[in-house]
């Protein structure tokens, strides 16, 4: 590496992504959703944490006493819940009730209040999203064993969609129906699933809240309260941040054909007018395919084209094939992503020491802020001492979002008291882990324009300007 890449520091450009997923089986798999963690972790270089299935490991579903749970293993649609301390199969129909084996502290006592999240968390994407669910069960672990919510414990129940729209749409109904939870949170899922049920969830008046934010529903349901800028002011910001701070301003781009993220990045930084806007020069643009072996063409191309900015939409290890193969072409481009794009072991790899990342939520690494060391401390302690990636951020900051709403809805902690909650929040940061938030009736998310940015060193990943979000 060049010690012009080794002296500066860079900032971060986004590069919405993530895959289509073919359906993964009828119900909940504790073993696809480890197998995800388990190749994120090898192309890491880390040993991510796997989902556990027996007491006191994290597996996906938290019981009511504080511990995380494990994972049910009930027939189609199969969940998991939070149950009374025993680990057991699910009733066929989604209970999945398997719990841990008892906080240590915790004094939550109250009736639950019951939750649900539909993540894909198994597949390609499930590489990307799968820490976020973990996050959120080391947050509703934490919150029980501190004694609850207003003395009430979290009730959670995790579902996986598998990327396929119909299943996610029956596990959403199974949730608001069955198991009448107060609100969907922590929505780690693709637009194409999210889209199945958000009408559904409007004509129910059922709060989504916090998620994956790379989407566009984020910004145009009522029902979804983002803990993240809107998908625009993320792709804007890391534009006029990238011209701000890169080394240059050549941007090319390489777009995946399998998803419409990919396709509203490609748009709004290209044909909408956004890279120059921002200062940047957009030089060259390709898409491409996630299943291909190689890119050399491309990056001979991209060279041609004097490309010094290297804007990748796709999965994580698409990008770093992408990377390996400018590489070998001797081209040796700054490389800008986002959160879904990247992982926790991106910078070790070739090509990509510098990366420059875009996040919509808290940097999950360099801070030392005490709501930073609240997640650090139940990440350890819940899911283990494996790096967390980006989206543990967002999942932690989704649960921080609910937790905040629900200790102001009032004692019943209803959908309407939630949304009415919400309602009030003014520019609030939750203690520095996203940028200002504000919702409005029958608007839904109202757009913060800030992002937060991360950069690639020393093989793992800093954060130059802490928890200070860029504004504009």
């Amino acid at each position: 590496m060049s010690t012009r890449r080794k002296t500066r520091i860079a900032l971060a450009m986004l590069a919405v992504v993530t895959l289509t997923l073919a359906a993964c089986g009828s119900r909940l798999d504790q073993d696809t959703i480890a197998q995800a963690a388990r190749e994120a972790g090898s192309r890491n270089g880390t040993d991510q944490a796997q989902p556990g299935t027996g007491p006191g490991e994290l597996g996906t579903g938290t019981s009511r006493d504080g511990a995380p749970g494990g994972t049910g293993d009930g027939g189609e649609n199969a969940g998991s819940q939070g149950g009374d301390g025993t680990n057991g199969p699910g009733d066929g129909d989604g209970d999945g009730a398997a719990g841990g084996d008892g906080g240590d502290g915790g004094s939550a006592d109250g009736e639950p209040i019951v939750i649900g999240s539909v993540g894909t968390l198994s597949g390609p994407a499930g590489a990307a999203f799968a820490q976020g669910a973990q996050a959120l069960q080391a947050w509703a672990a934490s919150i029980n064993n501190g004694g609850g919510i207003g003395g009430r414990p979290v009730e959670l129940i995790v579902q996986d969609d598998g990327g396929d729209p119909a299943r996610s749409r029956s596990q959403v109904e199974q949730l608001v129906e069955k198991h009448e939870v107060a609100a969907i949170v922590g929505a780690m899922t693709l637009q194409e699933t999210m889209a199945s049920w958000q009408g559904y969830v409007e004509d129910n008046e059922v709060p989504v809240i916090g998620g994956d934010c790379s989407h566009l529903i984020w910004m145009e349901s009522p029902m979804a309260f983002s803990q993240c800028a809107s998908t625009f002011s993320n792709i804007f910001g890391a534009m006029r941040i990238g011209a701000r701070h890169g080394d240059g301003t050549k941007l090319g781009g390489l777009f995946c054909t399998s998803n419409s993220a990919c396709t509203v990045a490609e748009e709004r930084i290209f044909d909408k007018g956004d890279a120059e806007r921002a200062g940047l020069d957009p030089v060259y643009k390709a898409q491409i395919s996630v299943s291909q072996p190689d890119f050399t063409s491309e990056c001979i191309q991209a060279r041609n084209a004097g490309v010094e900015l290297m804007y990748v939409a796709a999965d994580p290890n698409t990008l770093e094939r992408v990377a390996a193969s400018c590489d070998r072409q001797g081209f040796d481009p700054q490389f800008l992503q986002s959160y879904s794009t990247a992982n926790a072991g991106t910078p070790g790899k070739t090509g990509l020491e510098d990366v420059l990342l875009q996040m919509p939520t808290f940097p999950f690494e360099g801070l030392n802020s005490q709501g930073f060391e609240q997640f650090r401390s139940a990440w350890a302690e819940h899911v283990g001492d494996s790096a967390p990636g980006p989206s543990a951020s967002l999942g932690w900051a989704a649960g921080k979002l609910f937790e905040q709403a629900a200790g102001t809805a009032g004692p019943e902690v209803t959908r309407d008291s939630l949304r009415q909650a919400l309602y009030g929040f003014d520019e609030e940061r939750l203690g520095g882990l996203t940028v200002p938030l504000g919702f409005a009736e029958g608007e839904g998310t109202v757009d913060a324009q800030c992002t937060f940015f991360m950069q690639g060193a020393d093989g793992g990943w800093a954060s130059p300007d802490g928890d200070d979000p860029d504004c504009w």
